[in-house]
Parts: structure tokens; sequence; C-alpha cells
């Protein structure tokens, strides 16, 4: 199983950094990851020429090989910062344009895929934020996977129950995503 796992944050090495670290540990040998860092690629804003209703968005920047790594990937985890009571503007940025410039005319390639949330931020906003990229998650007909309680890392990634959400989460995507790989395959769960 392949996860893409987009970081909003502007910083390396920051709590984003940390929970990545922890992604990448608890997921270990059941799944591979691809760690799409906002911060290491130019993401222009929209030019809002609504010529994307058509075909796939003609601004030059790294947005089109961005969106390609996530048709890759058979999951997608959205891992935004709080900045200002919402998201950062690279990451809003980011929703913007994969979502109206690529996956839109593309008729939403990303529908049926697994996806889940896990929201960084020092002590306000995380459920918004949290709430805005379930609306974008199924504005793109994905498969929304959660575990109880939202992971919303609150302070740092020393936050326990946090830890606890986003871990239940990712055993239920590599849980869900071999129930339905494996009812789209009979043969491979009789073995044959």
């Amino acid at each position: 199983m392949k996860f893409c796992i987009i970081v909003g944050s502007s910083r390396s090495e920051g709590q984003s950094e940390k929970v990545c670290r922890l992604i990448q540990t608890y997921l270990n040998e059941r799944a591979s990851c691809d760690f799409i860092y906002l911060r290491e690629y130019r993401i222009d804003l929209c030019d809002a020429d609504n010529a994307c209703d058509l075909q796939p968005c003609a601004v030059n920047d790294s947005v089109h090989g961005l969106t390609q790594r996530m048709l890759d990937a058979d999951a997608v985890i959205y891992v935004p910062v709080v900045h200002a009571y919402g998201t950062n503007s690279r990451f809003q940025a980011f929703l913007e344009r994969v979502g109206y410039g690529f996956l839109r005319p593309l008729g939403r390639p990303l529908r049926d895929k697994l996806a889940g949330i896990v929201v960084v931020g020092r002590r306000y906003a995380h459920t918004s934020i949290y709430s805005q990229i379930v609306l974008n998650i199924l504005l793109n007909k994905m498969i929304l996977v959660g575990a109880g309680f939202p992971a919303t890392f609150v302070g740092g990634a020393c936050d326990a129950e946090a830890t606890q959400a986003m871990c239940e989460m990712l055993d239920r995507m590599v849980e869900v995503g071999r129930r339905l790989w494996n009812s789209e395959n009979p043969s491979a769960q009789s073995g044959g």
C-alpha cells in the first residue's frame, strides 16, 4: 500500500516533521510513504481564468507533478497546520489549485482513494481546519477513514491522545485498503 502525505508546514524540523516521523515509523513495513513537503515546491495562486473547466490548469508550477503523485498513491493523508485560525496560505493555494485546476477537469480522479487528516497547531482552530479538509475530501469523492476522534495535535507531537487517534486512523486505513482490494480481487482472498 502506498500513502501520499501532503505536509503544509513552512518550517522544517517543526512539529509537523515530528508527526511525519511518527507516521513513517508507525506504518513501517505495512506501507510505503511519499511525503510531499509543500514548502519545497512552487505553488502559484489560481489565475482565475476559468480555462480549467475543460482542461488541466496551464499555470506552470509544481502542482501538476504533485497531483500525479497523489494519483499514484492508494491513500492520501493531509497534514495542514493552523495559522491565524485557518490553514496556511500555501496549503490553501494547493487545495484550490489541485481541486479546481486538475481534479475537476479530469472528472475527480481521486474518487475512491482513501483519505485521512492530521492537523497540527499550537492551541486553536484545529477542528475548523479538519472540517475544511473533510469537505475537500468529499468534494473529490474520496473515502474518508477515521477512528472515532480527529487526529489533531495541539501543542506538539507529544500529544498522546492525538498520537493514539492518528495511529488508529492509520491502522484503519491499512485495514480498509486491504478489504477494498481483496473484494475487488476475490482470488486474493482464497490465496489463488
